[in-house]
């Protein structure tokens, strides 16, 4: 073999060495961008379970304030028709509507307000946002009231607007609310198949307002 074919075999395979590399550039960048977007999507309540979980320490976390509110809700005097939770998506506090409307009503009953204030200020004096979300059951509504029509739709966002305007008066910047209302679209509880008073308890379960901290 001639010096000159040597060269040039030698030229071709130090360029398909750099094209090699340059692909296994690319797609370690392209594994880096996915892990990026990846990382972007952890819901605030899971990613403060795992570090809660790795670190052992929960101060300062949605899972402390989880605690928190537990205690004061399963407290003494407690808080009437309240469940708190720790989902993936943050801390979420449900309010049964039975408790704090009438039938039908979005104004909340001035005595429910004084009982779920302890748990309101808690949430206050943290930095996390807050959805207030209106939930209806599968009922369907449809009522002429004062002269306006009120549907699940409607009842469940009127609800809702109710307590965030509360959630105003008592201090939370209008930067850190959202509302939203569901009507009867995301139950706690399946109400197919259910007849009687599982049915009933299923659908008073899933009238509630619910308040998601994240």
């Amino acid at each position: 073999m001639s010096l000159e074919q040597l060269a040039a075999d030698n030229d071709e395979g130090g360029l398909d060495a750099f094209y090699i590399s340059f692909g296994d550039l690319m797609v370690i960048l392209c594994v880096f961008l996915v892990m990026l977007l990846t990382i972007s999507r952890i819901e605030t309540g899971a990613f403060e379970t795992v570090r809660s979980a790795m670190t052992g320490k929960t101060d300062n976390t949605l899972v402390a304030l989880t605690d928190s509110l537990k205690e004061i809700i399963d407290g003494t005097p407690g808080v009437p028709g309240a469940v708190v939770h720790l989902d993936s998506d943050g801390v979420r506090v449900d309010l049964d509507t039975a408790v704090l409307f009438d039938q039908g009503r979005a104004i909340i009953k001035p005595e429910v307000l004084a009982a779920i204030e302890p748990v309101l200020s808690k949430i206050l004096h943290t930095d996390y946002l807050v959805d207030i979300e209106g939930h209806t059951d599968d009922v369907p509504y449809y009522r002429i009231i004062d002269n306006e029509t009120v549907t699940n739709w409607s009842l469940s966002g009127k609800r809702a607007s109710s307590m965030i305007v509360h959630l105003g008066n008592l201090g939370f910047s209008a930067d850190r609310l959202r509302v939203v209302g569901y009507a009867h679209t995301r139950p706690v509880i399946d109400v197919a198949g259910k007849r009687g008073a599982e049915l009933e308890a299923a659908r008073a379960r899933n009238r509630r307002v619910s308040l998601l901290i994240r």
